[in-house]
This record gives structure tokens, sequence and C-alpha cells, in this order.
């Protein structure tokens, strides 16, 4: 049977079969799955074409390498906050908000972390911004969770310290209560009580900390954090008084909660404050939680997402030019961007025609300070108060009621124009992620666009709203929908989108399970996989499986590179699978692992790589081929099929292409899965 180990179990352990969703047997390290082709589908679906779900179908047109996938603002799988050390933070309302975390009220502060180290002292929240200030700071070092408190005087401030039970690369779920009747501080660790003390020697500072919440970072000095926070709830109560399980399902905002955030597909805090979340560096939403799936993914229920890169990527409608041109009268655009880089000034979307004189295109775009706007031909007339966030989801509007434009972002008015337009629309437009009067050339959209709607004759949203939190619907009145839900190849964790390259495509005549498999004929055929956080392996455990069937073994043939390094499975002599270090050079390989075996042509074999413990090892059909301790670091999957510049292509099929993050399935010699893998 297939082999597990996590990081913190220094043992392997069996585990079952795997099974797909509609088998029963679920996965129980799927919140650590960060990529799972099936490769099911129809017979020679790509991610290329493009679906108008309004009533009026109309042809879509991809321009660019415009691509469209499963990630998308509704995630089953549960959201976390990414802080890459460097400068990155968030902060939560003002200091006045926070002064019941220093001057003796109860408490708990309690998130999931996930850090690659947990060696180095890292923030979790705080709001002490020097010693001689005042405030707290809840921190990680040395294995530990520790609880500091401030208290005015240079010096004077009061350490409370859990015990080293931490664990990297995986979630910890931490908790940590104080409690005024004894000075008490008490540490839970994955529900376990890990250290309580009490110290009746200090006293409490009743002023204002010295600076408002800082999450990931020390306001003092820094100590930023590395890795994951989820589910960051901070309350004024006491609310663990003794060992717990920690919940399966997102936190709730329960009695006391003065702020909850970490847990959305954008920066918010879901407590009854609402405090504003400020972001600073390049902190990131990301699919990734330490949350399973309450259900697999579903199109319906999950919707998708299409994929700009900024340079040149678009869609063009193809439509009869009476049914985008919104007139004099109501309409309503709208839909969730995800912008990758900020500071541009891109279109979401444009019904101006190339050089159209001075025609009255509607155009939404975001200026230079993310902000929403509303453009007629070359000047903006609405400019929203409230700016995009960058990394993480944001529902942005344009509505027209009676006369008025109102702009939303994330459901709150943000700006108003007394618009008296006639909104036209050229041919071949709306054009979606550029923009239209210099045909796609310029302004191109970074990022993630999802649930584009056009409603013509209605003001869907009359007042402040709730965003969205199902995939968008053709109601009454909508010209142009595009859910970006007709991606053939797709990936079942709903975190990645992917870009089919020539004709890598589903076949559904060669499969080992399913329906179908990813085929590849060894000319240019691969898959693309924009670079996200949660796709980079980290220092950790790993493993990157699938099955693959070779139609050849005549050339070296890659299924898997990284911006960093490539897996190869055979070489011309057809005699060992290797390792390599060399990824984007036309020249040789660097063999990390030299196995003595390799997989017979035309026959289904299945491959994983797998860190444990520092140590990496490549199996084929189960049996060891080899290790090796040179692959140290983090990398990311980049291609699929593909050697970029090397000219190694895969001629052959990959089914059931799975990467787990921070797990070695597979510790020593096991029996090769006999069933799809779960999808949740």
């Amino acid at each position: 049977m297939p082999v597990i180990s996590t990081i913190a179990a220094a043992t392997a352990r069996a585990f079952g079969a795997f099974k797909s969703a509609a088998g029963g047997a679920a996965d129980e390290f799927f919140k650590y799955v960060t990529l799972l082709l099936h490769g099911d589908g129809t017979n020679g679906a790509q991610n290329n074409t493009f679906l108008d779900s309004s009533t009026n179908n109309f042809t879509i047109t991809r321009n660019g390498n415009t691509t469209q996938g499963t990630f998308s603002p509704f995630s089953q799988t549960g959201w976390s906050n990414y802080f890459d050390g460097s400068g990155d933070y968030l902060t939560a309302g003002s200091a006045s908000n926070w002064t019941f975390l220093s001057n003796g009220s109860d408490m708990t502060i309690e998130a999931w972390i996930y850090l690659p180290s947990v060696t180095t002292q890292q923030t979790i929240c705080g709001t002490a911004a020097a010693s001689a200030n005042v405030g707290f700071f809840a921190y990680v070092s040395n294995g530990s969770v520790g609880l500091s408190h401030v208290r005015g005087a240079s010096g004077s401030y009061t350490d409370f310290v859990s015990n080293a039970v931490l664990q990297a690369n995986q979630w910890n779920h931490v908790a940590i209560t104080f409690a005024t009747s004894g000075k008490t501080c008490t540490f839970y660790i994955n529900g376990t009580q890990q250290g309580s003390s009490s110290n009746t020697g200090f006293s409490y500072s009743a002023s204002t900390p010295t600076a408002t919440l800082n999450i990931g970072r020390y306001p003092e000095n820094g100590a930023y954090l590395t890795g994951y926070i989820s589910n960051l709830r901070i309350t004024n109560t006491i609310v663990y008084s003794s060992a717990f399980t920690p919940s399966t399902t997102p936190l709730t905002a329960i009695s006391g909660t003065s702020l909850l955030t970490c847990q959305s597909n954008r920066f918010v805090d879901n407590s009854s404050n609402a405090f504003a979340i400020t972001v600073a560096g390049n902190t990131s939403v990301q699919a990734f939680s330490p949350f399973a799936p309450t259900a697999a993914y579903s199109a319906a229920t999950v919707g998708g997402s299409g994929y700009f890169d900024g340079s040149g990527d678009n869609l063009t409608a193809v439509s009869a030019n009476t049914a985008n041109a919104m007139g004099t009268g109501d309409w309503t655009v709208e839909a969730w961007i995800y912008l990758t880089t900020g500071g541009g000034t891109p279109f979401i979307m444009d019904t101006l025609p190339a050089s159209s004189g001075s025609t009255t295109g509607l155009r939404m775009r975001l200026n230079a300070s993310n902000q929403l706007q509303l453009w007629q031909y070359s000047s903006a007339v609405l400019t929203s108060s409230a700016s995009v966030a960058v990394n993480g989801w944001t529902h942005v509007a344009l509505v027209k009621n009676s006369g008025t434009t109102t702009a939303y972002v994330n459901g709150v008015a943000s700006g108003t124009y007394s618009d008296s337009g006639n909104y036209t629309c050229g041919s071949s437009r709306p054009m979606i992620g550029s923009d239209g009067f210099n045909n796609g050339s310029e302004n191109s959209f970074p990022g993630y666009i999802s649930n584009l709607r056009m409603v013509k004759g209605t003001a869907v949203y009359t007042s402040a709203f709730t965003p969205p939190t199902a995939p968008l619907t053709a109601i009454s009145g909508t010209s142009l929908l595009t859910n970006f839900t007709n991606g053939g190849i797709i990936d079942n964790t709903a975190k990645n989108v992917l870009e089919t390259v020539g004709n890598a495509q589903i076949s559904t005549s060669v499969k080992k399970f399913g329906t179908g498999s990813l085929a590849f004929d060894g000319t240019g055929d691969y898959l693309v996989v924009p670079v996200t956080e949660s796709m980079k392996v980290g220092s950790g455990d790993f493993t990157i499986e699938c099955w693959l069937r070779w139609n050849s073994t005549l050339t070296p043939s890659v299924w898997w590179a990284s911006s960093s390094s490539s897996i190869l499975i055979s070489d011309s002599a057809a005699t060992y699978a290797v390792i390599s270090s060399s990824t984007d050079t036309a020249g040789g390989y660097s063999k990390l692992i030299d196995a003595n075996t390799t997989l017979a042509a035309n026959t289904w074999g299945h491959v994983a790589i797998v860190r444990y413990s520092g140590t990496t090892t490549i199996y084929l059909n189960g049996v060891s081929g080899g290790t090796t301790t040179s692959i140290s670091g983090s990398f990311d999957c980049a291609y699929i099929g593909y050697q970029k510049n090397a000219g190694r292509a895969l001629n052959g099929y990959i089914d059931d292409l799975r990467i787990t993050k921070g797990i070695a399935r597979y510790t020593t010699t096991f029996t090769p899965p006999t069933a799809a893998f779960a999808d949740q």
C-alpha cells in the first residue's frame, strides 16, 4: 500500500487505496494538494475556447495566450494570506481599537499558521512599536509561541512562552489566551495545552498602544513572518479553557470577536467591527488553507477565471453591436478581478472600437492608483475613492441607475457621476482585458478576471450589497457573461489556471483512470502554470507524482519543469530515470539521481518524486530508483511536458498528476495507487 508521512510523524503509516470522490474515499491530506490534473473531459479539449454564457451565446475570440481554469473567487478549499518575510504585513483598524489587548482585559488570539521555518523569530500580530512604548505582540521563535506585554517604561515588558512543539511546513493551530484573573497566559497548539504561567508582579497599561495592530510584522523592528496565516481571530473573551479539537471549518465571529481576517478571497475583517485592512508589501490571498473541502470542484458552484498575462492578452466578443451597446438607459457591468501587478492603467473591458474618433464607448479600467474608473472615449468621468487590492480578489461594478452611474468596490459605493452618455459598442467588442481603442496593444490587464457580466436595461445594484458568493448567472437583460468554465485541462484543487500550448489536449482513447488523460505529441505540446506561492513546494517535504505512458524513448523527455529544475524519466538509451538541475538552457542536464531502471514505452507507469527529511527519492512503480540530498530549497511548477529552451518535450500521456506540499506520501517501497486520486 502507499506509505504516508507528515512533518510531524517520525515514522511512516499505511494509507488505503486512493479513490475518486465518487468512490467514497477522501484524501486526508487534500488540504496540502496544490495541483491535481485528472485529464478527464472531452476528447481534444484544450483551454483556448471561451464561451459567452448569456442567451446571446456570442462567439469569443482569443488573442494572445489568454487562458482559463478553475482558480476563482469561490474556492472550495478555503483561503489564507501569504507573507514573504520581506516587507509584507497587514494593519487593521486604528491603535485605539486595540487598547484591550494590553490593559488587562481577557483575550484570545488564535490562527492557523504554515511556516517554512519555526526557529527564527517571526511576528503573528502585535501593537508594540518599541520596548519603551505600549502594546503587545504574539510571535513564533525556536519552535515556540510567545506573547509579550510592553508597558511603557524602557525595558518594561513581560514574556510568556509555550513549549517548543510547532512543526515547520504544515498547518498548526495556535491559540493564546490571557486571563485577567491571576494574569495567566495559556498556550494551545493544535488543541493541546502547551504551557501556562502567571505573573502577578507586573502592572497593565491603560494607554493606547503605540501602533495599530500589525499582522505578520512587529511594528518596532520588523520580525516579519514568512509563510501563511489563515483565520486569525482576536476576541475579548477566553475562548478555550481546556484541550479542544480545532475547528475543521472556517472560524466565525463569535461573541466578543474584535477581528476575524485572513480567511476570505479578499482582504477583509469579517467581525462586526469590519475594520479596514491595509495591505503592505506584496501580501497575497491564496487558495491554500487548513481545511479539507466539503465538496469536490464543480463548475456550477466554484466557477473559474481567465488569466491575462498583462502583455497583449485579451478576448473579443463577435457581437451584434446593439446587444452590448448600453445606450442611455440603465445598465450594469461587473466582474471579480485579481490583480497580480498594480500601478498600471489596465482595462477590464472596453466597448470602444479601434481608432474610433469621439465615440462614447463604455470603458471600465483602473488608474495608476488601482482605482476603478469609467471612461468615455479618452477621459475618465468617474473614479472610485477606493482602490483595488493587488494579489487578492476584488468585486468591481459600474451601475447606471436613473441617470446616475455609481462605482462599487466590494459592494460599497465609491463614487458617482451624473451620466447622460449614450454608450455604443464597436464591432468585435467588447474587448476584455485590454484597450479597445488601441486594439489590445496597450493597457493590458495583468491577472485574473472572473464572472464578467454586462446587463442592459437593469441597475442590478442600487445600494450597498454583499459581493456575490457564487458564480453569476444570466439574469434578465444579460448581454454578455464570461464565467471561464470551458477549460478542458483543469486543476481539481481550484488553485491554478493552466495554458495549453501547441496541441496539448485531452485524450479519451488512452487513459489510466477516469475518462481521459493529458496528451502530448513531442513537438511543442506542453502546459504552462502561472507561478503562485501555493505552487512553490517550500523547503520541507513534498510529493510530485503521476502516471506516465511513453510513445517512444528516443530522446530525453521532460514531464515536469520549474524555474530551477526539471524531471526527466528517460534518456536516449532508455536506461535510467533522472532529476536534472538544468531547466532554461539548451545544453545538457546534470543528473542528480541516476536510476537503474526506466519505464517501458506504451505502458502506464507510476512515477513519484518525494522529499522526506531532506532526502529526495524517485520511485518508479513504487520502487526507489535512487536518492539525492542536493535538492534542498523551494521550487515551483512552471511547465508540464516541456523543458523551456532545451527542446525536450514529452511524447506521451500523463494521468492523475498531483503535487502535495509539506507531505512525503511515500517513504519506502509501495504499491502504486489502484484508482484515481480523490477530489477532496
